[in-house]
């Protein structure tokens, strides 16, 4: 019986041995597995915030370079867009406009952007996918064009570790200043262009009825905002009219007559002179013979004494 009772309490604690090491092994397993875990969690997490910060780079850049394919295409093929926004998804995505390449997007679309990303991605053993649901450009003042971008960005570890689905919503800023008017490229078969810089010049008439500030704005064909005249984006477009994000230059005549463009006799504010509608001009006292102003432009340009 002594025996019997010796050997059972030893097998007890042997069994018991066993299970506790058992359970120390299991224990320390799975610490070890739930630190792996947590540290791809955290890799990956630290790769979510780089690529959306790469992300909006190529968004800007994609975007910038889209909108100078846009005015490219204006200027190769002598017509306006037929939809500022469907062409700059188009380019922005495939690299090209109404199905023609354009060479600036060579290796710039956003997918080749994402698809350097992947690359990049798979190194460090990831898995990334990106879902384009929309891109728009809109403007919400008259000097920048703003991009939105409708992204949801999918991540898994190769290892299925873990694995994000975060919807992103970017936008970015492009100024206008240095892009070419299309008004002037179309309206003067290509032979003129005006690149677009906004008006430092505060006062146009100075004392005594001077008009060398007005001379040096309509020589340079300067801008200035205005919500009675269309906005950039329509002017791709070729739409003249009013926008609360409008700009508008005065052309330069002699720029036209050096290119033998005929001229007009017509108000020299661009998206007028430029279009259809009827307005009474003047002549203005101490400025070209060529150089007329409508009606309801004399005050913007403080003209209202000087009309002939």
């Amino acid at each position: 019986n002594r025996k019997s009772m010796f050997f059972s309490i030893t097998a007890i604690a042997l069994i018991s041995l066993v299970v506790f090491s058992f359970t120390i092994y299991t224990s320390y397993r799975l610490r070890d597995k739930m630190m792996v875990t947590e540290t791809r969690i955290y890799s990956m997490d630290i790769f979510i915030d780089d690529v959306e910060k790469d992300i909006e780079r190529g968004l800007y850049i994609s975007g910038f370079r889209s909108l100078m394919s846009m005015e490219q295409y204006i200027t190769d093929n002598g017509i306006f867009l037929y939809n500022a926004n469907s062409c700059f998804k188009e380019a922005f995505l495939n690299g090209t406009i109404n199905n023609s390449q354009m060479g600036l997007m060579n290796e710039s679309t956003f997918i080749n952007w994402t698809q350097r990303i992947k690359e990049q991605a798979i190194k460090l053993d990831i898995i990334v996918d990106f879902d384009i649901n929309n891109i728009i450009i809109y403007q919400e003042n008259p000097w920048t064009v703003n991009i939105g971008l409708d992204v949801t960005l999918n991540l898994e570890d190769i290892r299925k570790t873990a694995s994000w689905q975060r919807p992103l919503y970017i936008t970015t800023n492009i100024s206008i200043q240095e892009f070419e008017d299309p008004l002037y490229v179309i309206n003067s078969y290509g032979r003129v262009t005006n690149t677009i810089i906004k008006t430092t010049i505060t006062d146009f008439i100075g004392p005594n009825n001077d008009t060398t500030n007005l001379k040096i704005h309509v020589n340079n064909s300067y801008y200035i905002e205005s919500n009675t005249a269309p906005s950039f984006l329509m002017r791709l477009e070729g739409n003249l009219s009013d926008s609360a994000y409008g700009i508008e230059s005065l052309v330069n005549l002699e720029e036209f007559q050096a290119q033998e463009v005929p001229i007009r006799g017509r108000s020299v504010v661009d998206y007028i002179y430029f279009g259809d509608q009827s307005t009474t001009n003047y002549n203005i006292k101490n400025m070209p013979l060529w150089f007329k102003l409508d009606e309801e432009h004399l005050a913007t340009y403080e003209c209202e004494d000087l009309i002939e």
